[in-house]
């Protein structure tokens, strides 16, 4: 007996089942929370050199004294329409007087129009009291001591790394917290994530420096994914085979309403700091879950845990109002999975060997593009909060139609698709920005969200096609390789979004989505020569899946279940289902 069978005897998504996997399903929305903040927390206000010698200097005008001082102090950058953010006039001491000469600048001034502080302008005044006792009598000495981030001109790098400590993080987590739910189980891996994750991101808000700011960042998502891991497997392990392709589609469901608040919290927050506390806050929430969320009894199972997975099994079958025999209860005579081959076994066929190549070219593309653009929301014309919003609604539309045409146009068609959906969208805003004029920004900004919606659709589609293109003794570790590549392509894409940082003219807005665009095309072409999994039953060993999607001969077929018909003369009839290959 399979255990897969005592799933199918207490129905494939019982009411048991729907709610652990809507409550596994929850934490993806703080999950999101702390992957995508960044857009608000390290956003870069307008900002302009700070005026020499001017203490109480502002980027709002102060009047007219001000702009005279502004325009002799500061020099004007006529192509881009702006005061320098990075150079400001050399005073001459003799004439007293501003001279032609510039140096760079190591003060400035942020626009407090759209954001009350980012962690980029970050300013911190902290003082150090020592009490001093001479004679009876008590002194009190301050010492005063200003902490400035100000990640902007030389130090713009500085949020590309902490970007990339993000999703350094997110592939770290998968590693060590992914690894150890199967040591420890997915319960207590839940309730490490939750506590980590919520510690973590409470203590960034109180940071005002930047190395501890990228540690705390890196150990909220790497608890994160710890946390979303091990809470998503709970869900998909109770879930019936038939039913776990929808699983991952309507988990993305609830990242994108984490999305959503996302928005609306820091449009309503506009000091980083408060944002930080705030979004940390359901992680708190989250800790009940160790009372509400039973361990997998499938993982119970492996770990010979019998009697707990038992009880949890009875427990299930009441909520789902069925009964079960009692030896299927009790989980007698139920057969354990073997240890299984490697992984690594997949790459010993030259056949396997291209499939798994083209599976991880699409899972880093994915990764690197749909995060890319999430992150490059902020180089885009227009309003951040407004971007970030229509970004979260045609994510939102792409899981839509992958539920609609997830097996009628297969996998292999939708993937490629849509990667090229994603790839020529991202190209076509070469022509926008070198030969459009400024009224046309709109269509930059349409082509990226077209993007987006390809890029998000075909990451939701190769997280299914990989689960039924691996085989099944090694679909769990083969799923995990494939979410470490998906980080090292969410590592590239905070750098190439960045781009536009390090060099200047339109090509700052075009080359982060031509690399896009170039890749997407890229995969998406190799995706068409993955074998279509669509209504296929999925191989069980590596011999199963070298000979998975051969063709075979004129006469051949597949049989692919078997099926009860109607009921004939009041008798329930068996009947073969044949789906010919010709």
């Amino acid at each position: 007996m399979k255990f897969d069978d005592v799933i199918h005897e207490l129905g494939d998504f019982g009411s048991y089942q729907k709610r652990m996997f809507s409550l596994t399903c929850l934490v993806s929305v703080p999950t999101a929370f702390h992957v995508l903040m960044s857009v608000f927390v390290l956003a870069v206000p307008d900002h302009r050199c700070a005026i020499p010698e001017l203490d109480n200097d502002t980027y709002a005008s102060q009047g007219p004294w001000h702009d005279d001082l502004i325009n002799q102090s500061i020099p004007w950058l006529s192509q881009k329409n702006m005061y320098s953010q990075c150079e400001v006039f050399v005073k001459d001491v003799t004439q007293r007087d501003w001279s032609n000469m510039t140096r760079k600048c190591d003060k400035w001034v942020y626009s407090k129009e759209i954001f009350t502080s980012t962690f980029v302008t970050e300013r911190f005044v902290g003082y150090i009291y020592i009490h001093i006792c001479y004679r009876g009598l008590w002194d009190i000495f301050t010492f005063t001591f200003v902490t400035e981030i100000n990640m902007v001109c030389d130090d713009v790098s500085y949020k590309t790394y902490a970007n990339m400590a993000v999703m350094g993080g997110m592939m770290a987590g998968s590693l060590v917290l992914g690894s150890l739910a199967d040591v420890l189980g997915r319960k207590k891996v839940v309730l490490l994530g939750t506590i980590g994750q919520f510690a973590s991101g409470l203590a960034v808000a109180f940071v005002h420096s930047y190395v501890p700011f990228v540690i705390l960042k890196f150990c909220a998502t790497f608890f994160g994914m710890g946390l979303y891991l091990a809470a998503y497997v709970i869900g998909i392990e109770l879930v019936g085979p038939k039913k776990r392709k929808y699983t991952a589609i309507i988990n993305e469901f609830f990242w994108v309403l984490g999305l959503f608040l996302l928005t609306t919290i820091a449009y309503g927050l506009r000091d980083w700091s408060h944002l930080q506390i705030v979004l940390s806050i359901p992680n708190f929430l989250i800790i009940s879950y160790f009372l509400l969320l039973n361990e997998s009894p499938r993982w119970l199972v492996s770990r010979h845990k019998f009697k707990e997975a038992s009880e949890i099994i009875k427990a299930a079958a009441r909520t789902n109002n069925v009964t079960i025999a009692e030896k299927m209860a009790n989980l007698e005579d139920i057969e354990l999975d073997g240890i299984g081959e490697k992984v690594w076994h997949m790459m010993t066929n030259l056949v396997l060997l291209i499939r798994c190549l083209v599976i991880f070219a699409n899972w880093i593309v994915a990764s690197m593009v749909y995060y890319g653009l999430s992150l490059n929301v902020g180089n885009l014309s227009g309003d951040l909060y407004l971007n970030f919003f229509l970004s979260g609604v045609v994510e939102l539309l792409s899981y839509i139609l992958c539920l609609i045409f997830l097996d009628k146009a297969g996998r292999k068609l939708l993937q490629c698709l849509f990667m090229l959906t994603a790839g020529v969208a991202c190209v076509c805003t070469l022509f926008p920005v070198l030969y459009g004029t400024k009224d046309l920004s709109w269509i930059t900004m349409v082509l990226s969200l077209v993007g987006k919606f390809g890029s998000s659709a075909a990451f939701a589609i190769i997280y299914i096609y990989t689960v039924e293109l691996f085989p099944t003794v090694m679909r769990n570790s083969g799923l995990g390789l494939c979410s470490v590549m998906a980080r090292i392509g969410g590592i590239l894409a905070p750098y190439i979004a960045d781009i536009g940082h390090v060099i200047s003219g339109d090509m700052a807005v075009v080359l982060p989505l031509l690399i896009f665009g170039g890749a997407s095309i890229v995969a998406g072409l190799l995706a068409l020569l993955l074998p279509e999994t669509a209504n296929k039953m999925l191989p069980d060993t590596v011999e199963d899946a070298k000979n998975f999607g051969r063709k075979k001969g004129k006469n051949s077929f597949d049989l692919h279940s078997v099926t009860l018909s109607t009921q004939l003369n009041g008798k329930w009839n068996p009947t073969f289902s044949v789906d010919s290959e010709n």
